[in-house]
Order: C-alpha cells, then sequence, then structure tokens
C-alpha cells in the first residue's frame, strides 16, 4: 500500500500493510534537526515580521519534508494558527509577548521557537462586540493555504488540517479557563456570544482549508487533563459539543473525515466526542486513559491514534524504551485495524531526534500485519 491508502485503511477500521504514523506536530527545532537546515524566522502561531506570511508557507512546507524523510503517512499541512494575511503584524506588549489575530496575549520562547497563550483580549460584552476574529476567507489566507498544498498534492503523503471548533480559542481569548468557567454561571450572555463568534470563525477555517485541498481536518481543542474534562460535562453539552458536531458535519459534506485530538481523561464525555462522528480519537494520554480498554471499548466504533509517550519516553528515554513503548501500543490497539501510532501529544521541542527514528523504525517492524503475538483486545 502507499501511504493515503495505509492511512485510510486505518481510518475505516481495517488492517493495511502496516501500522500507519503520523503525529499532530513537528516543533521547528525537530524540523531543523531532521533537514539538517534553518526553516524560517518566526514561530508556529505568527509572532510576526515582514517576511510572516512566507515564512509560514516555509516552515508548513519543510514540515512536510520532515515527516516524509521519517516514512510518514500523513502530516499536519495547514493549521488555522498560522494562516494569516501578508500585511498581518502582531500587537506587541512587551519585547516578548504580543496579541495575536485571534485576540490571544502570546508569549515567544527563543530556545523552542514556539509561543504559549498567556491571555486574553475580550473582558466584557463591550469588548466583545469590538472583536473580529481572523477571517478564513481572507485572499491572503486563501492564497496561502492552496500554495501549500498545490505544493503537496501529488505527494504520497496524506494532508492534515489543525482547525479549532470553539473551546480552545474561546477561553484563550477570554483570558483563562478560570475567567470563562466563571462566566458560565455569573455572565452566561458572555459566554454564549463569545463560543458563538469563535465557533464560527473556526468552521469557516474548516471550511477554507477543505476548499484548499485537505484530505483530514484534525480538531485540537484540549478537552481535560489528567483529573478529568476542564469544563462540566453538562456545560461541554450545552457550550461545546455542537460546534464540535458541526465540524463533523462540515467533514461530512465534504467527505473529509475528522479526527478529534484532547489531551487528558476523557471518560466522562468520550461517548459524546465518539457520537459526533469523530473518524479518529488522539492521543488517548498514557496515565490518564489506558489505550487497550479504550480499544476494547470503542474499537468497533473509532479508529485510535496514539500514544507514544511524549512526557518522559520520547525526551528522556532510551532507544529501548522507545521501541518497548511502541510495542506496548501496537499490542495494545492494533489488533484487527483501526490504529495510528502517534506520540502522546506531539514531538516537541525536548524530544531527541534519534527516538523519533526509533519510534518508526520499530512501528514499521513490529507493526507488519498480520501482527504477530497481539493479544486480542475486543
Amino acid at each position: 500500500m502507499n501511504h493515503r491508502e495505509r492511512f485510510f485503511k486505518a481510518l475505516e477500521l481495517k488492517e493495511p500493510d502496516y501500522v500507519p504514523i503520523t503525529d499532530l506536530a513537528l516543533d521547528p527545532p525537530i524540523v531543523e534537526s531532521i533537514l539538517q537546515r534553518k526553516v524560517g524566522k518566526t514561530v508556529l502561531t505568527m509572532a510576526g515580521g515582514s517576511d510572516s506570511w512566507e515564512s509560514s508557507i516555509d516552515y508548513r512546507l519543510s514540515m512536510v519534508e520532515a515527516c516524509k524523510r521519517l516514512d510518514f503517512d500523513a502530516v499536519p499541512a495547514l493549521s488555522d494558527y498560522s494562516l494569516t494575511t501578508k500585511t498581518y503584524q502582531p500587537k506587541y506588549i512587551d519585547g516578548k509577548r504580543y496579541i495575536d489575530h485571534w485576540g490571544r496575549i502570546m508569549q515567544t520562547s527563543e530556545e523552542s521557537k514556539s509561543t504559549y497563550f498567556v491571555g486574553g483580549t475580550v473582558n466584557s460584552l463591550e469588548d466583545l462586540e469590538e472583536y473580529q476574529p481572523p477571517d478564513a476567507f481572507h485572499p491572503d489566507i486563501v492564497d496561502m493555504a492552496r500554495q501549500i498544498i498545490k505544493k503537496i498534492k501529488d505527494d504520497d503523503i496524506v494532508s492534515m488540517a489543525q482547525c479549532h471548533s470553539g473551546w480552545h480559542m474561546a477561553f484563550q481569548v477570554r483570558g483563562g479557563i478560570d475567567k470563562i468557567s466563571v462566566d458560565f454561571y455569573r455572565n452566561p450572555k458572555l459566554a454564549k456570544a463569545l463560543f458563538d463568534k469563535i465557533a464560527k470563525a473556526c468552521q469557516k477555517f474548516a471550511e477554507c482549508m477543505i476548499e484548499a485541498g485537505v484530505e483530514v481536518l484534525f480538531v485540537t481543542d484540549d478537552y481535560a487533563d489528567t483529573k478529568g474534562p476542564m469544563i462540566n460535562p453538562r456545560l461541554f453539552r450545552e457550550y461545546e459539543l455542537p460546534n464540535l458536531q458541526e465540524i463533523v458535519n462540515i467533514g461530512k459534506r465534504h467527505g473529509i473525515p475528522v479526527l478529534k485530538h484532547s489531551d487528558g481523561n476523557l471518560y466522562p464525555i468520550l461517548d459524546d466526542i465518539v457520537n459526533t462522528g469523530v473518524k479518529c480519537i488522539h492521543p488517548i494520554e498514557p496515565g490518564a486513559m489506558d489505550l487497550g480498554d479504550v480499544k476494547e471499548r470503542y474499537g468497533r466504533m473509532v479508529c485510535l491514534a496514539g500514544n507514544v509517550d511524549c512526557r518522559f519516553v520520547l525526551p528522556f528515554g532510551s532507544e529501548s524504551d522507545v521501541r518497548k513503548d511502541v510495542r506496548r501500543c501496537i499490542d495494545s490497539a492494533a489488533k484487527d485495524g483501526g490504529f495510528i501510532l502517534a506520540s502522546s501529544n506531539s514531538l516537541h521541542a525536548n524530544v531527541k531526534v534519534e527516538n523519533i527514528y526509533a519510534m518508526v523504525d520499530e512501528a514499521r517492524k513490529y507493526g507488519k500485519y498480520p501482527l504477530r503475538g497481539v493479544k486480542t483486545t475486543f
């Protein structure tokens, strides 16, 4: 099978020739190490600069190249984080903090060439009336998405698009989970209006990236930590679940499968997520959920992706540790197909590149169908 056939066969809950391999993202230091060259001057979520538009294109294409060298079957070619306009300029608060095009306050990290959320800009209904999320169908954004996909559309690799459904962007634009959690009870009008505005923008990005030619949507809002959902399940079903359902519906209308990422313990809301019609759940976080248990409960309904430990094993483990963890994943979830090997979140800057190569090598050796020595899970 080629890479596309292998990946989509797993999404169909069938056995391909090998367990497919992908990942949610590769941080710039990982890409640069694999390619042995610099890949741009800006950070992942568009910290800015006069060349940020061109640098974003270069980075996404470089990530594709790195994934191909790693023999991955799919790559996150587009992201609603990094699609932007040619005139975009961040609003700097100080030397390291800026307001991005979604209205989030971000902190830059030069060491990892990345950014992380530290605050938001919507503090009232008045702020929300003024707030405008990025326009997914701005000509520059459409052009960027099309340029990236055009470059790779004939390559033997599945093009995925990272997108959001609402929750992640909403709580960050609001300034934190603590603030939006209070809003649910004390200011539900603000919470509902913010969710609606953010969700509509996210849906447009999903449409835009599908129209550009991506083959898979990967919804990446995090719903949980290791103890359980970060939002009350009742509120999740009221505020966020309809937004996830709409992304799935958009995918169905275009014949595009939708994958769902969330860290943490999803057990209290996993039925809700699976019942939206998502094709795959990622990553079944180690220590928070049990991959074999989820396979036994849901393996006939949804593909699973994960969950080589990127918290300890990939950054700090030996080659032997990595190979052992890959075998754990395959033993737990690959029986009868419907499994894609990936890290337990992403290939972040602290991961050892030699361990990524070991992960792929072991997956190709141990993950060849028919599998040998793998216990039946259901």
